[in-house]
């Protein structure tokens, strides 16, 4: 390499030197080659902002002419090719059926095939998969994505990839850590939303203004549930200044919708103008007071605030408007009673607190002198009537619980404000230097056609959420894409997904973006026709074999001459290793578990509790459904590079860390999924068979084993030593063969063939 590959890595150097330079960045391309994109202006502005690719329209380009027109089998095939061709790159043999049926599976489930969904896809490939000519049928391959996209789990696995933007979580956060009984509805809503292949556009409008939108009964209901995305976001709740808690609470909201929808950093604006996108500080506070005339429903408060009106309550009885006056009087009596006897002046009695010190005074002369004086008779009789109102009222509370109305539905959403107002510009953002007000509006640097202007007792965001969703808006198609993309091949066009901006990085095929983009307006915003087109293309099925002269030349894959490989997620690995154990229950969960554990009765977590990271061990449900409390992730969840939920979070990490390993080797969860799989196995054979170890490898890694794996599986089975792992020294030979094979299959489920997809 003789220059930096700026589609990688070469960015991270750029945004130093422009944050300490002030310099912005052009394209540095790979050596030998030209820059596709112009030099970019050191800061963008409203004035030069139609120079940035990324605010240029999006227009469908040409479909580039390529030297070997049989590779490709597809548009996008094409798109791909030409580059390869220019930078002399070729790219390598297509994966074969056992490989392709894992990789789609994960990419567009979540959950592993079963041998027999393996053996089918298989025979329908036909002969010759080992040849390298061989070309896996369309029809057949079609008919898998078809399946698949139609499968309830779709909307499971890329609902979670929606959730990592919506920073979603069942708590508050920071300091004092309220958890959300109800969050899991907006979960099920995204959930559903991808499941029916909702319009992206609409999907947009239906979490920014939902509630504005015109629609009766249970439509209604899950477009309110849909604005939960407003209020999802960490709230500092320790916060004693009202204003502060308010503008940081907007700031929040500002953030992740301009993270999420448009892949620019808006909140950069609170202080003053954005140092490097066309985003003034006026344009923040417009958006600012559309956020302020907007309230968002986060939960049900502490200190049983309020959070109904009496009008969506039922009475409890017939006599419910006498209970309250009752209570009162009981209450009262009850003070005057204790405050006559503590009331010093009025009771001959103290009552010493401190055992010690009434020792001491004891032994004082004439302390032993007591004179008591009482009524027995009168005692009786008011314990008689206090035990029969007791009495009475344990039957009333009997009976109440017993035929208690069912509790309203709650979920977290936002609302109009009462009395929409305007921001005021808060001078290097603190709340005590305020500036001008700003009219309610969207950001200058993008017009759309034919928007309604914001009425006086309107917050203006039914006209946010269409200038979002806007055919004419040139990030937010761009966006999207980019991010489906990222998720099938682990990598964007842009490999910054939230930052289109001026610092993040170009794209390494704009035409290409450009043509997915147009597409996906033109078919509706369809996020299933755009996962089906891009899945069917020929690039997305390659090998992940390297080619020695390829990697020389590309060694980050820039080009995409072969699928790159990656290591499961988090929630996939979850449920590849509960489905292959056969431990998993694929039916949703309905609720929180965040509402069912003792745990969290209190609403509020001070400090670490492991019960909520022992979840998993009772949990058979899919990783989707685990608890996302802020600070306080299940094991399996953080260790694997779950997102952190307190942002708009577009692109996981990657690690390979030593914890990682410690978890494969010691987790008892994982310890319990291998001898559930080894039982699985070893159900109908006898000892010596060693048709379990075919099953073992056809259900963890869809293949049987090699010759070399089964010599020295069967070597290892056949020793008389009890393994390492073992959680005790097994009583008979059933326990030790019962160990040895849970020990092979913890094996697989920790080998990098398990948990990367290839």
């Amino acid at each position: 390499m003789g220059g930096v590959n700026h589609f990688s890595g070469g960015h991270r150097l750029r945004r130093l030197a422009g944050l300490f330079l002030g310099v912005g960045a052009g394209c540095l391309a790979l050596a030998g080659t030209k820059a596709a994109i112009p030099e970019a202006p050191r800061r963008l502005t409203l004035e030069n902002a139609s120079s940035f690719w990324a605010f240029q329209p999006v227009k469908s380009p040409p479909v580039p002419a390529v030297k070997d027109a049989a590779w490709p089998r597809s548009t996008v095939d094409r798109f791909v090719l030409v580059k390869l061709e220019e930078q002399r790159l070729k790219p390598v043999q297509d994966a074969d059926p056992r490989t392709l049926i894992r990789r789609l599976h994960h990419d567009l489930t979540g959950l592993p095939p079963t041998p027999e969904e393996v053996a089918a896809f298989v025979r329908d490939c036909g002969a010759g998969a080992q040849d390298s000519a061989f070309r896996i049928p369309h029809s057949a391959l079609a008919s898998l994505v078809d399946r698949l996209l139609a499968s309830p789990h779709f909307g499971e696995r890329w609902g979670r990839h929606w959730l990592d933007l919506a920073r979603y979580a069942e708590s508050n956060g920071k300091a004092r850590n309220m958890t959300w009984h109800h969050a899991w509805r907006y979960r099920d809503w995204v959930i559903g939303a991808f499941n029916r292949d909702l319009p992206f556009d609409q999907f947009i409008r239906e979490q920014v203004a939902g509630d504005l939108l015109p629609g009766s009964g249970p439509e209604r209901d899950a477009r309110l549930v849909a604005t939960g995305f407003l209020a999802l976001g960490p709230k500092a709740l320790e916060e004693t200044k009202r204003e502060l808690f308010r503008m940081d609470m907007i700031d929040e909201q500002i953030e992740v919708i301009g993270r999420a929808f448009l892949g620019l950093s808006i909140a950069c604006a609170r202080c003053h103008d954005h140092k490097f996108d066309p985003v003034p500080t006026r344009d923040y506070y417009a958006l600012a007071g559309i956020l302020r005339s907007t309230q968002p429903l986060y939960g049900r408060g502490p200190m049983g605030i309020k959070c109904v009106n009496d009008s969506d309550l039922q009475p409890i009885g017939t006599d419910a408007p006498a209970l309250a006056p009752k209570a009162a009087e009981h209450l009262q009596e009850l003070g005057t009673r204790v405050q006559e006897r503590n009331d010093a002046r009025s009771s001959r009695y103290r009552i010493v607190r401190n055992v010690a010190d009434a020792k001491t005074q004891l032994k004082k002369p004439g302390a032993d002198a007591v004179k008591i004086e009482a009524d027995i008779a009168k005692m009786e009789v008011v314990i008689k009537e206090w035990d029969a109102k007791i009495k009475t009222l344990e039957t009333t509370v009997l009976n109440l619980e017993t035929n208690f109305p069912p509790q309203p539905a709650f979920a977290l959403a936002a609302r109009e404000a009462a009395k929409p107002e305007d921001s005021r510009i808060h001078i290097r953002g603190t709340i005590e230097n305020l500036g001008e007000v700003v009219p309610r509006g969207l950001p200058q640097v993008i017009q759309v056609p034919g928007l309604a202007p914001i009425a006086p007792g309107e917050s203006g965001r039914r006209q946010l959420a269409d200038w979002l969703a806007h055919p004419v808006n040139p990030l937010t198609a761009r966006v999207a894409v980019n991010r489906v993309w990222q998720q099938l091949f682990g990598r964007g066009l842009v490999t910054t997904p939230d930052d289109f901006g001026l610092n993040g990085a170009r794209p390494s095929h704009p035409e290409l973006l450009d043509h997915l983009a147009a597409q996906f307006v033109a078919d509706g915003w369809s996020t299933k026709k755009l996962i089906r087109s891009l899945v069917l293309s020929r690039v997305y099925q390659l090998g992940s074999a390297v080619d020695a002269a390829n990697l020389e030349r590309d060694p980050e894959n820039v080009f995409l001459w072969r699928k790159r490989p990656r290591p499961l997620e988090a929630e996939t690995f979850h449920d590849a290793v509960l489905a292959v154990s056969g431990q998993l229950d694929a039916r949703p969960r309905p609720g929180s578990m965040v509402a069912d554990l003792p745990l969290f009765k209190a609403h509020e977590l001070f400090s670490f509790n492991p019960q909520l990271v022992e979840t998993q061990m009772l949990h058979s449900h899919r990783a989707v459904y685990l608890p996302v409390v802020r600070g306080v992730l299940p094991e399996v969840l953080k260790l694997f590079d779950f997102a952190e939920p307190s942002m708009a979070l577009g692109a996981r990490d990657e690690t390979v860390v030593p914890a990682q390993a410690s978890f494969l080797m010691n987790s008892p969860w994982l310890l319990a999924q291998a001898r559930h799989l080894a039982s699985a196995v070893l159900a109908g054979a006898s000892a010596g068979d060693a048709e379990p170890l075919e099953k073992l490898f056809r259900r963890t890694l869809s293949r049987p084993p090699s010759a070399a794996e089964r010599e020295r599986f069967l070597t290892y089975l056949a020793q008389p030593e009890a393994p390492l792992s073992a959680p005790k020294q097994p009583a008979t030979a059933e326990e030790l063969r019962l160990s040895h094979w849970t020990s092979l299959a913890q094996v697989l489920l920790a080998s990098s063939e398990f948990r990367f997809s290839f």
